[in-house]
């Protein structure tokens, strides 16, 4: 019985800490390509899929908004990784306001959608077919905390004022006033 309810408890645990729920997490199509979606758009029209990556630009219209993200791969969570490899663009479509300065610029985002077809934008003087996502799940990622990582040059042999001796050093260098 006792383990039976560890087992109950970590279950409910694994899944609560999931992004997205798993009713929409069962209709994602998994096996879909972002580069066969770009090439034959009209072959993947209404399937639903999963994709995330990095905001470029989010525009808000009076009935819906436009984020246009650069694609990356996703890691287990399905949080983009690997910012700086990408497949391509392409643009979430979210029924209703989404705030342009929430939704910035390199903030990190995943989608469950269905491809609705393929939209053109330009990319500086290029017209960039962008794969079209109606939203149904819609996932803004905490930013990432850069760490400063230390390394202390003195270690292990510094002049830190804690030492005994100006001899010491750590046990298990030997030396002969430890004998």
């Amino acid at each position: 019985m006792r383990a039976q309810l560890c087992v109950a408890v970590f279950l409910i645990l694994i899944a609560s800490c999931a992004p997205f729920s798993q009713e929409v997490m069962q209709e994602v199509t998994r096996d879909i390509a972002f580069n066969d979606v770009v090439k034959a758009p009209d072959a993947f029209k209404d399937v639903s899929v999963i994709w995330g990556g990095v905001i470029v630009e989010t525009v808000a219209r009076a009935d819906d908004t436009l984020v246009i993200v650069r694609q990356t791969d996703l890691d287990f969570q399905k949080r983009p990784i690997n910012p700086d490899t990408s497949a391509g663009r392409f643009i979430i479509r979210y029924q209703g306001f989404l705030d342009p300065a929430i939704y910035t610029k390199n903030r990190e985002v995943t989608v469950v959608g269905k491809i609705a077809g393929i939209e053109e934008h330009p990319v500086g003087d290029y017209r960039y077919p962008h794969p079209l996502i109606d939203t149904k799940d819609l996932r803004l990622w905490e930013k990432r905390i850069e760490y400063a990582y230390y390394y202390d040059p003195w270690y292990p042999w510094g002049p830190y004022p804690w030492r005994p001796y100006p001899w010491y050093r750590h046990p298990w260098h030997h030396h002969p006033y430890w004998w």
